[in-house]
């Protein structure tokens, strides 16, 4: 089978959460030109995903929205969420373009479907057919339908761990989250280098909450889906996407500063 590379960029890393709608165009770029470079040498297909950042999260805890439509203010907040979300998708297509790499961009709100927060249908034939006819897809984190609460959050991670289910019999499926750290820190700041089943609790013991504007999780919902994911069988690389060619090394397997979470 052939290999496909999961790929997220941050919210925290293409832009300034403490400042609203506000984005980071140099990383965005530079990203941009690592996944070109990457294009030329890897062995198989990517997708990439990116965070909302400091678009769509201000937002979303204004209206409150993380539990679904319970009420007006709710019912007037997905749409605004949503909207903040593909204004930052437009500016990360925007930049990837003039990169002249061929993205085209999926909204998760019109092909997941979720039943009490978590996913029911995927319908990614569309994705598939791109990736197919050698088109990048990118997808982002977003607000999503739901069958029992009306609509919810869907995280980034979420969106990709929800394509992976799907396509999972088809490739040879990996992650990479870039980020705005040398992946996952202990006690004393240092990166672990692995993460698994075995370690996990006294991991989950390092992790601080970043004091961002994050509906979401940060980090320790990266390192929970991603052993969600190691459990059936997919490999995930958390990196720091500050570092030039960070995300070139995670995607060829060559030597990283980041953290490794398998089984």
């Amino acid at each position: 089978m052939e290999k496909l590379a999961l790929v997220k960029l941050g919210g925290s890393l293409i832009t300034d959460k403490n400042k609203d709608r506000t984005s980071r165009p140099e990383t965005i770029e530079r990203l941009a030109g690592e996944l070109k470079k990457v294009r030329r040498n890897f062995d198989g297909k990517i997708i990439v995903a990116h965070g909302a950042g400091s678009f769509a999260h201000r937002p979303a805890v204004e209206f409150k929205v993380k539990e679904g439509i319970k009420g007006s203010l709710q019912f007037k907040g997905f749409p605004i969420v949503a909207d903040r979300a593909i204004e930052l998708n437009r500016v990360v297509i925007r930049s990837f373009l003039d990169q002249k790499l061929p993205v085209v961009s999926f909204s998760p709100e019109s092909c997941i479907l979720a039943n009490n927060f978590k996913v029911e249908e995927v319908f990614c034939d569309p994705i598939e057919q791109a990736l197919k006819i050698g088109y990048l897809p990118v997808l982002y984190g977003d607000v999503i339908f739901d069958k029992k609460v009306g609509a919810c959050i869907y995280s980034t991670e979420l969106v990709l761990g929800a394509l992976a289910g799907k396509l999972a019999k088809k490739f040879i499926i990996s992650f990479v989250y870039c980020t705005d750290t040398d992946g996952v820190y202990d006690s004393t700041g240092k990166t672990i280098v692995e993460i698994n089943r075995k370690n996990s609790k006294k991991v989950e013991k390092y992790i601080i909450p970043s004091g961002k504007v994050d509906v979401t999780g940060g980090m320790i919902h990266k390192v929970r889906e991603s052993l969600a994911m190691a459990d059936r069988g997919f490999e995930t690389i958390i990196i720091n996407g500050n570092r030039p060619n960070e995300l070139t090394k995670a995607i060829l397997g060559e030597k990283h500063h980041g953290t490794l979470i398998r089984r």
